[in-house]
């Protein structure tokens, strides 16, 4: 494996200011190929080293992690079924009350990608409602469209379920289960986190608190996003993804997790939670083999597991420090995940199927 010409070209990302910072690890259950993390945390309003320790936002990895985690533990231990019906658990659904736990996770429920609940007439706790009463985008079932707002509407039905607040659910059914010491909520402020982008209602960069404005209008908590995580955590998760959720979840959930659910939709592969490659254009590049695994996070973060051989492959950055429209981090991305599955591919016996 040529695992040089992998840090060379994320230092040669960090040096064309794809990003301020990497960390980055490949491996393959208990096994770690690679491992490295450079750069600054933040460069604005001054530059600060990352270390070892530094928590990310996870952003939408926070979907993967901590609410669809979640919801696979509560339909193993039968408090949740994939055919449970929004009508089941809200009094008002507003039309929708046939949308079921399915839909939801597959992003097929046809509720709006997103839209800003923090300039609307509306309470933080009345998130629910706010989002069953606001307008399909779609008839239900029928395509994909991913949607933040149906992670918030799943977090919610958790908290219906269990009785209990999202961060104490995640705690108690993914955290604290798979020994994920250094992924939070809310993270306290003697922590150290990467800094995102300056805060659209001041002038101070973002740091510590969660970087998507619907979580943050709902505290910090959210189905969408709010989890905070380091490289050590990342990797611990990742092992547990590439070990088909050996020691956490059953075979028969994980593997119905990461099969393909929306066959009938041409432009998107989903299982529940999971985003899969089939073909074209994919966030982890062209070299993986098809079903295989994985998710994203807006400010920087992705994590992707090969089907065929269970290597997984981290990288985290906060590449929204310099701004939104950083399109060369989608090349950079993109490429690193080639180069490393291509070069995995071609060494003898690094990459055989399990």
């Amino acid at each position: 494996m040529n695992t040089r010409s992998w840090s060379e070209h994320l230092q040669k990302g960090l040096a064309e200011n794809a990003y301020p910072c990497y960390a980055a690890a490949v491996g393959r259950g208990n096994e770690i190929f690679f491992r490295e993390f450079a750069g600054n945390r933040a460069c604005f309003p001054e530059p600060l080293p990352l270390t070892e320790n530094t928590l990310f936002d996870m952003a939408s990895m926070s979907k993967l992690m901590g609410t669809t985690m979640s919801a696979l533990r509560l339909i193993e231990k039968g408090k949740l079924h994939l055919n449970d019906k929004l009508g089941d658990f809200f009094s008002d659904c507003h039309g929708k009350e046939s949308i079921t736990v399915h839909h939801l996770m597959t992003h097929t429920s046809g509720i709006p990608a997103h839209f800003r609940m923090w300039q609307m007439d509306a309470s933080p706790d009345d998130a629910a409602d706010t989002v069953l009463s606001y307008p399909l985008a779609a008839p239900t079932g029928e395509k994909v469209i991913y949607s933040c707002m149906g992670y918030i509407l799943l977090g919610k039905l958790l908290e219906l379920i269990c009785g209990d607040s999202l961060d104490k659910i995640v705690k108690k059914e993914v955290l604290t289960p798979l020994g994920l010491r250094n992924t939070h909520y809310c993270p306290d402020k003697s922590l150290v986190c990467v800094t995102t982008e300056k805060a659209h209602d001041g002038d101070e960069y973002i740091c510590g608190r969660v970087h998507d404005e619907n979580a943050h209008f709902l505290g910090g908590v959210s189905g969408n996003a709010g989890l905070f995580s380091d490289l050590n955590d990342v990797i611990l998760f990742s092992r547990m993804l590439s070990n088909h959720g050996e020691g956490y979840l059953e075979r028969k959930t994980f593997d119905l997790a990461v099969s393909d659910l929306t066959l009938h939709c041409p432009d998107s592969s989903r299982g529940l939670g999971f985003q899969l490659f089939r073909s074209g254009t994919y966030p982890g590049g062209s070299n993986m083999s098809p079903g295989s695994y994985g998710h994203t996070g807006f400010t920087g973060t992705s994590v992707y597991v090969d089907k065929d051989s269970g290597v997984y492959c981290i990288l985290l950055t906060n590449r929204v420090h310099f701004g939104r429209n950083t399109d060369s981090f989608f090349v950079y991305r993109r490429e690193f995940y080639d180069k490393v599955y291509k070069d995995i591919k071609e060494s003898e016996g690094a990459f055989s199927l399990m």
